[in-house]
C-alpha cells in the first residue's frame, strides 16, 4: 500500500511537471502564422544596431547559421542566389548564433566568402532573447516575416529548397 501511494505521488509530480513543460512549449510555439514577430535588437558585423521595425514594408527572411555548422554553411551559396533575385522585395538577414568568443572568425568568414545580405549576430549565443523568443533549438533554420512584421512561416524553407522557397517568396510578395 505504501509503495502504491509513493508511486502515485511520483506519477502525480511527473504529470504536473510535464504539463507545465507542454504549456511552455505551446506558448513558445505561438510564433505561428499571422502572429506578430517578436522584436529584436541585434548588432551587425560593423557593430551597428538593427531592429525588426527597420524593415517594415518589406518581407524579411532570416537565415540562422554558424561558422561551425557545416549544414548551415552549405545553405549560404543558395541564399546568395536568392539575394540576387529578390533583394528588391525581401530583406535577407544572415543571423549567426556563433559564440561571442568567435566573433572574429564570424567576421572573417563573411569577408572571405563575400557574403551578401545583412549580417547580424545573437548577443548571448544560444541564450539570446532572439533564440528564446523564436524558439530556435537547431540550425539551419529560416524564418519569413511579412511587410507588417507578422510571421509568415516560423520554419520557412531553407535556401537549398529552391522550389519551395521561390513559391513562398512569389506568393508572399504579392
Amino acid at each position: 500500500m505504501r509503495n502504491l501511494l509513493l508511486l502515485l505521488v511520483v506519477l502525480g509530480t511527473l504529470s504536473f511537471t510535464l504539463s507545465k513543460e507542454v504549456t511552455r512549449n505551446v506558448e513558445k510555439a505561438s510564433i505561428a502564422l499571422g502572429k506578430e514577430a517578436p522584436k529584436f535588437l541585434l548588432k551587425n558585423n560593423n557593430g551597428e544596431e538593427f531592429t525588426l521595425d527597420q524593415f517594415k514594408g518589406k518581407l524579411v527572411y532570416i537565415n540562422l547559421w554558424t561558422t561551425w555548422s557545416e549544414p548551415s554553411k552549405e545553405e549560404l551559396p543558395y541564399l546568395q542566389e536568392f539575394i540576387d533575385s529578390y533583394s528588391d522585395a525581401v530583406v535577407f538577414i544572415n543571423l549567426s548564433v556563433d559564440y561571442q568568443r568567435d566573433i572574429g572568425s564570424w567576421k572573417k568568414y563573411i569577408n572571405k566568402q563575400k557574403l551578401k545580405g545583412i549580417h547580424l549576430i545573437t548577443d548571448r549565443d544560444w541564450q539570446s532573447d532572439f533564440i528564446n523568443s523564436y524558439n530556435v533549438v537547431k540550425i539551419p533554420r529560416a524564418i519569413l516575416i511579412d511587410k507588417e512584421g507578422n510571421i509568415i512561416n516560423a520554419f520557412a524553407p531553407k535556401p537549398s529548397q529552391k522550389a519551395q522557397l521561390t513559391r513562398l517568396f512569389d506568393t508572399s510578395i504579392k
